[in-house]
């Protein structure tokens, strides 16, 4: 399967790493670029990929780590973290700090939110880093850009994401970025195609489009399940054993049918919860 990331998306967020990676980067230079929007848009999945795609080491943080009964304890998994990249970077290779959920970790949520001396531990390590971003725990290290997503990065605290900390991106796709993203899950179906099948769900975000490559990725694994048995199959790739699986494209009224009963299934569960 070929992978789309959006031209706009990848500026954002190769500037932000050329920036942080220049031995003398310039005073007030965010460390911090936050990436917010809605949620199943790809962010964290395309940040991957760029930093992926461009040999960068990803020191891999979720909102829901740095939460723990332990005084300090995610303060210093945070910390841990940038030193772990910082000794990617002095090693040759470079390296860059993602966080994903940011805002479900340390944003406010109003009655939702119960503030704990970790999360202000937390808040306050992240600024330390920002502004002594080569000097950490008395030791100099090499300046290592940090990346965090999430849905809204106003519930963060506002020093924070202050200019020359944090710069923050709102993503939002565009229909034609959706439609390549769509057309990299169905590779065989024409640019227009995808462009019609996006306008036909324009709110609908990347990851409903996943979910419908997935729903008919089953059928045929469903088949290879009855072909070879449970046990066999599950032997067989356990034992990093390759199954063949029939993968045909399908054509492009079956993927809207999947696409429209997915849908009806999202609004069901809405409408449910």
């Amino acid at each position: 399967m070929t992978e789309s990331i959006a031209r706009r998306f990848s500026d954002v967020v190769g500037l932000h790493l050329i920036a942080n990676f220049q031995p003398d980067a310039r005073p007030g230079t965010p460390l911090l670029l936050g990436i917010q929007g809605p949620p199943g848009e790809g962010k964290t999945y395309q940040v991957e990929r760029i930093l992926e795609g461009a040999g960068i080491h990803a020191v891999l943080l979720s909102g829901g780590e740095l939460e723990s009964p332990n005084a300090g304890a995610p303060a210093a998994r945070m910390r841990a973290a940038y030193l772990e990249a910082g000794g990617y970077a002095e090693a040759g290779t470079p390296a860059a700090v993602l966080l994903n959920d940011a805002d479900a970790a340390i944003g406010s949520w109003g009655e939702l939110t119960q503030y704990t001396v970790n999360t202000q531990n937390l808040i306050t390590e992240l600024m330390h880093l920002a502004d002594y971003p080569t000097r950490v725990e008395g030791k100099r290290m090499r300046r290592v850009p940090i990346i965090l997503t999430g849905n809204d990065f106003t519930r963060l605290y506002a020093p924070l994401r202050r200019s020359g900390r944090m710069r923050i991106f709102s993503w939002r796709m565009q229909p034609a970025e959706r439609a390549a993203a769509v057309n990299s899950l169905f590779p065989w179906l024409s640019g227009e195609q995808a462009a019609d099948l996006v306008g036909r769900f324009p709110d609908e975000p990347i990851s409903f489009w996943a979910a419908v490559r997935r729903r008919m990725d089953d059928t045929a694994l469903t088949t290879a399940l009855y072909r070879h048995g449970l046990g066999d199959l599950a032997r067989s790739l356990v034992s990093r054993s390759r199954v063949r699986i029939d993968d045909r494209p399908h054509p492009l009224e079956d993927i809207l049918a999947v696409a429209t009963s997915t849908a009806a299934d999202t609004a069901h569960d809405y409408l449910s919860s």
